[in-house]
């Protein structure tokens, strides 16, 4: 029936994987069966990401720890988590205690003034429109269209911002279960991070263990060049922006500046999501607070995509840029803000898996090549 061996297995592995498809479709379609697996898994996923993102931020830091030699005395590994864990609260407490009241002042402030916002938008608009430039491009802009627009707009941001204080215990709740959540799960990952590997090869035969180990390793060390990279932009880019709006004379320095930080966890995109709402508050005050602002935002960007990207993350991903837009575009259709973070992690960690299964399969059928010239070499002596 089949011409080769080769057919026939992959005739059986295509009808496996129809197979599966298809049984995978129809389980899919009880909502009473997978709405309860879809909540569990969101109501997981969320603080093993979180956790995941701060362990390979303090990996770094504890691998360091650990080195500290005194003597004889070497640091134990499980001082050395006790150590990177209560830095790693310090900071979190510190950084609660000294930013948030102000970042929520700022909030408070910025929702007080946001009907100057909207007025100054609006006059800003009349001004523009009453430029020749503008009268060439001969479209026809009445003061009723503008007050629509920004009424609009305005509507939407008091919606959004109502519904957000609507929700208010709801999300208070799931923060409170979340920061007892996160630092366990955490302190196990500090502590028993050297023990998964071990326990992962276990599920393979012995001949496969140190390729299962090495592709662990190098996963591992992607992942964490990645994360601890993309936490040390975001810092730098919060701090600077920050500081670069106090020094043009920007309000809500901090607040804008934590919002461009975050937002840069989002590769080429961020960045520009980050600054929309500095440039509105800029907008609203002069345009040349606007102009300053996209100045600042050019030199901090450069400052990080030619000296501190490259030596914190360099070639760690190896993925092109068009495929991480391509990327960014369908993650965010698909499962947005948050997809868009993890699309890229996940496709690298995709990417190593598929590369080092190419690579060993390659490398295997070349180690059985040269054994069998050399069993063919040896059985041409012994027959002569």
């Amino acid at each position: 029936m089949f011409p080769n061996d080769k057919l026939k297995h992959l005739f059986f592995w295509t009808i496996e994987l129809l197979a599966l498809a298809s049984l995978a479709f129809i389980v899919f379609r009880f909502d009473f069966l997978m709405k309860p697996i879809a909540v569990f898994a969101e109501t997981v996923f969320l603080p093993l990401l979180i956790s995941g993102f701060f362990y390979y931020c303090l990996k770094p830091l504890m691998q360091l720890i650990q080195k500290i030699k005194i003597g004889s005395f070497q640091m134990p590994r499980g001082i050395a988590v006790i150590i990177t864990f209560a830095l790693f609260l310090f900071v979190v407490i510190g950084g609660i205690m000294i930013f948030v009241p102000i970042i929520l002042n700022e909030i408070s402030n910025l929702l007080n003034a946001l009907p100057n916002v909207v007025h100054n938008i609006q006059d800003y608009v009349k001004d523009m429109i009453q430029q020749p430039w503008f009268k060439r491009l001969n479209l026809s802009v009445s003061d009723d269209d503008i007050k629509n627009a920004v009424s609009q707009y305005s509507t939407s941001f008091v919606k959004i911002t109502a519904g957000t204080l609507t929700s208010a215990v709801g999300t208070i709740t799931s923060f409170t279960i979340m920061a007892l959540t996160v630092p366990i799960i955490l302190f196990y990952m500090l502590s028993d991070s050297n023990r998964l590997l071990p326990a992962v090869q276990k599920f393979f035969p012995k001949s496969r263990g140190e390729d299962v180990m090495e592709l662990g390793m190098q996963l591992d060390k992607t992942i964490e060049r990645y994360i601890s990279g993309q936490a040390i932009q975001m810092l730098f880019v919060g701090f600077a922006m920050s500081i670069g709006f106090g020094i043009i004379g920007l309000p809500y320095i901090w607040l804008l500046g934590f919002i461009a930080g975050v937002a840069n966890i989002v590769p080429y995109v961020g960045p520009f999501i980050g600054i929309a709402p500095a440039a509105i508050v800029a907008l609203s005050m002069d345009w040349k607070m606007l102009i300053g602002m996209a100045i600042l935002m050019a030199i901090v960007q450069q400052v990080n995509g030619s000296i501190i990207y490259p030596a914190l993350i360099g070639n760690a991903l190896k993925i092109h840029p068009l495929t991480v837009m391509l990327l960014l575009l369908g993650a965010g259709n698909l499962w947005g803000m948050m997809g868009m973070i993890v699309v890229v992690p996940f496709y690298a960690i995709a990417r190593t898996i598929l590369l080092y299964g190419i690579k060993l399969h390659a490398t295997r059928k070349e180690d059985a090549v040269v054994s069998n010239i050399i069993q063919k070499d040896i059985d041409e002596e012994l027959m002569n």
